[in-house]
């Protein structure tokens, strides 16, 4: 891969999109309107990702090829690149998201044929241009790491710090899977977000970006993506891919928060209004139901942000703690029991032993997999039956050992 590429002055309307996550019908369908907006291949950019968490690897880099837009490598690209067996993402070793990685990761690895394995091995980590007499720059995750997170929260001085030795005006990055924007001091910061799976708001969406050219300067939008999000998870079921994104797809929440900063992790299940028309009325943001537990726990004992540190607890014995989370994720996938139903048994669970981790990992894990109020209320009802009755069934010790005493 090298490491950049200058393609010069670009003109008239620029699209540009992330995270296509081996989704082709999300591809499919943003690829139609850049026919019907008329936007040639020359002026559309992807950020990186092509290849990630879905079902058709190999279709979404053949589209792309033929396509033949602009293409930076993602964390992912890279990594196929080098024969390496993670995604490098930078997830935590441990994690929710580093043992999922290991499911869908080494299925694109095995689907991605050697024709596209050379296309992925020849794109650059960034582009510059100039365009409406600024000058631009194309990043997957920063213009120094390709896996770091640069969210709207963070801090502007990292974004400067980035803006001070690339030299640009205006950064186009992506990675972090959130559309968002952000300007000062004459430098812009934009993230059209990802095609590829939901901004975490609790709905279907995917996001783009369209930037246009005015008499001064230039100006941008950010556009949600509508495509047959249900074809795409059923897809994944088919092909054994994790269940947890192929939930994402359908009810538009992330199965973890793992790498979100408390900013964007408070907003999960808050629709996004980016490309929301004039006068729309969204609905009443709700939190999710992970982040209200958070908040009614948040003076106890326990410390809800240490659910993120689980992976740490492998720290003091490696060995053992990967054999338990390579046990744990074997657990939970779909068996003689489905990931679905295990999912309720956990629950209620988590409720007979009373850990109140648990409880917050596994109510969302309930919501996300579709279970409704009464199911779940009805699972910890089982729970306290056979907890209850485990105290009433040594009933018959005490009365023996007192009929004993008493003869």
């Amino acid at each position: 891969m090298k490491a950049s590429h200058n393609l010069g002055t670009l003109q008239g309307r620029l699209l540009v999109f992330g995270g296509v996550y081996s989704n082709l019908q999300a591809l499919e369908a943003l690829y139609e309107i850049a026919q019907k907006e008329k936007i040639p291949p020359e002026n559309i950019i992807c950020t990186g990702d092509v290849v990630a968490y879905c079902s058709q690897p190999n279709e979404c880099v053949s589209l792309i090829k033929d396509w033949g837009i602009h293409c930076i490598a993602g964390n992912v690209e890279e990594n196929l690149s080098n024969g390496v067996e993670d995604c490098g993402c930078n997830f935590a070793e441990g994690s929710r998201c580093d043992m999922l990685s290991q499911q869908w990761y080494p299925f694109a690895r095995r689907e991605v044929s050697e024709s596209s394995l050379e296309w992925i091995k020849a794109l650059p980590f960034h582009l510059d241009f100039s365009y409406a007499g600024k000058k631009f720059g194309v990043v997957h995750g920063s213009y120094d790491v390709i896996s770091e997170y640069i969210f709207a929260s963070s801090p502007w001085e990292i974004k400067q710090e980035y803006f001070d030795k690339s030299g640009m005006d205006v950064i186009l990055s992506g990675h972090c899977g959130l559309p968002f924007s952000e300007e000062k001091a004459g430098k812009s910061w934009l993230n059209p977000g990802v095609i590829g799976m939901p901004a975490n708001d609790g709905t279907a969406r995917t996001w783009y970006m369209i930037l246009e050219e005015e008499k001064v300067g230039f100006s941008y939008s950010h556009h949600a993506l509508e495509y047959d999000h249900v074809q795409t998870s059923k897809r994944m079921r088919l092909k054994g891919l994790p269940d947890a994104y192929a939930d994402t797809l359908i009810n538009g929440l992330w199965d973890n928060n793992d790498i979100l900063p408390e900013e964007e992790t408070s907003q999960q299940g808050v629709r996004i209004t980016l490309a929301d028309p004039p006068g729309y009325v969204a609905p009443t943001p709700q939190p999710s139901p992970l982040h209200q537990s958070k908040k009614n726990m948040s003076n106890t004992y326990y410390n809800p942000k240490d659910l993120n540190k689980f992976g740490d607890v492998s720290e003091w014995q490696p060995e053992l703690g990967e054999k338990y989370f390579e046990y744990y994720g074997s657990v939970f996938k779909d068996g003689e029991l489905s990931a679905r139903e295990k999912a309720l048994i956990a629950l209620a669970v988590s409720h007979a032993i009373q850990c109140p981790y648990c409880i917050d990992m596994y109510t969302k894990n309930a919501v996300v997999k579709g279970y409704d109020e009464g199911q779940m209320m009805e699972a910890l009802h089982v729970a306290t039956a056979i907890q209850s009755g485990s105290v009433l069934i040594h009933g018959v010790q005490m009365m023996q050992k007192a009929e004993e005493i008493m003869m």
